[in-house]
């Protein structure tokens, strides 16, 4: 239902008519609801949201109009939250596929470095590893490697 301070013909307990405010809380944000124009200091109890039917009178019917506005509510809600979780699985997948081919990149440069450094290890030019000697004489953290 959509209401306008001008459509109301509410009337708080004092006998005012009832002021359209909006909410802010964390709960039920920017949701409309009518009550009392004497806010915020010595208000009476009158509140009416203004998606809710306006009370009849009749006990059961109120209840039962209330109980369908809440499922309403809760089923927009419901969809709400299926919206998100459908943009964050969205989010997720795009990131797995952008990490799955950084990781094809990364293990193609690696196998890449690894046959080169085979083909080192098998060339003529490059003594054997049991023919290098490691010398250390200088205190200047140094190493220096010489074929023997």
């Amino acid at each position: 239902m959509d209401y306008s301070p001008e459509d109301s013909q509410l009337t708080c307990l004092c006998g005012l008519s009832a002021k359209l405010r909006t909410s802010k809380t964390h709960r039920n944000p920017y949701r409309m609801f009518y009550s009392c124009p004497k806010y915020p200091y010595n208000q009476c109890e009158f509140f009416q949201w203004c998606d809710e039917p306006l009370l009849t009178g009749d006990k059961h019917l109120d209840e039962l109009n209330l109980i369908r506005s809440e499922c309403i509510r809760l089923q927009e809600r419901v969809h709400d939250i299926q919206q998100e979780w459908d943009n964050e699985k969205a989010d997720w997948n795009r990131e797995r596929t952008e990490l799955t081919l950084e990781l094809s990149t990364v293990k193609a440069e690696l196998d890449k470095i690894k046959n080169e450094i085979k083909l080192v290890n098998e060339s003529v030019l490059m003594p054997p590893l049991d023919k290098l000697s490691i010398e250390d004489e200088e205190e200047d953290d140094a190493l220096v490697i010489q074929t023997l």
